[in-house]
């Protein structure tokens, strides 16, 4: 079971959430808990800066970079203040760490500390992303190598995990960490097998191997089989049956394909609004 988490928040609504699920899964499996800042090195390098020099000159301009540099920190260490004092209210010790790069590259760095990681599916500047997820969120969950919690705009205690399976080595991955934390969380679980092409036979023979799995781990679980699109179907039936965590396998297509077609699990997150953990 995992021992150790690492959360990556902004200091948003989004990112506070996310610290919310950290404290939450590290409270009840007995984890340690990384809390990171990113001090975003864009804001000082970026198109943005460039344009202030043009307007105020390059002798100001070298000043108010340092201003604008200092300001960050010291939000970055509020921010993490902030969390220092959520953790302490929930009785969990948490390490904070500042750290100051480009998120993503930052986050795939950090992470080889890490059993898993948490971040919130939208940060900072949610309202220029829409409906669709954050660009870090994607750049980081498809090159992690760790399981990826990636959580919605609101906090909801889980009370009952659905695992997506379709007897791919993925999914199998995805299973076993649904399992191990249906048993740690003393949850129970539900395994879904979407059928795509009208191909029931596969989906049900994948949702009873699941369930014997699952059982012979001594965990409480059902399986259920249904047609259509998984990144369509996977949040309605979450929806439907009060699951309160999503674990799938993370983007078990092929690189074309996913060019091609679209990736379903970038889909299933933008979708839904329970926390989703990305296994590998």
């Amino acid at each position: 079971m995992i021992k150790t988490l690492m959360v990556f928040t902004d200091g948003s609504d989004g990112g506070t959430v996310a610290c919310s699920y950290a404290l939450f899964l590290a409270k009840r499996l007995n984890a340690k808990v990384t809390g990171c800042h990113i001090l975003d090195s864009r804001m000082l390098d970026g198109p943005l800066m460039a344009d202030i020099s043009g307007w105020i000159g390059a002798q100001p301009f070298s000043g108010q970079l340092a201003q604008f540099r200092d300001l960050m920190q010291k939000k970055g260490e509020a921010v993490l203040a902030a969390l220092v004092s959520m953790a302490a209210k929930e009785g969990v010790d948490i390490e904070p760490v500042l750290k100051m790069g480009h998120p993503a590259r930052v986050i795939l760095e950090e992470e080889l500390r890490t059993e898993m990681i948490v971040l919130g599916q939208k940060g900072e500047h949610a309202e220029l992303t829409g409906d669709f997820i954050g660009s870090t969120v994607e750049r980081v969950t498809r090159s992690s190598q760790k399981p990826c919690l990636v959580t919605p705009s609101a906090f909801s205690p889980i009370n009952k995990i659905l695992c997506a399976y379709d007897g791919s080595a993925h999914a199998g991955k995805a299973l076993r960490e649904a399992v191990a934390f249906a048993g740690a969380l003393q949850v129970p679980l539900i395994i879904l097998s979407v059928a795509e092409n009208h191909d029931l036979r596969t989906a049900r023979r994948a949702a009873e191997d699941a369930l014997q799995i699952a059982r012979a781990h001594e965990c409480v679980a059902a399986n259920l089989v249904i047609e259509g699109r998984p990144d369509l179907l996977i949040p309605i039936k979450a929806e439907e049956l009060d699951c309160g965590l999503i674990v799938v396998g993370a983007y078990g297509h092929s690189r074309i394909r996913e060019m091609v077609l679209g990736s379903t699990t970038t889909s299933l997150i933008a979708r839904t609004r329970k926390p989703v953990l990305l296994v590998r």
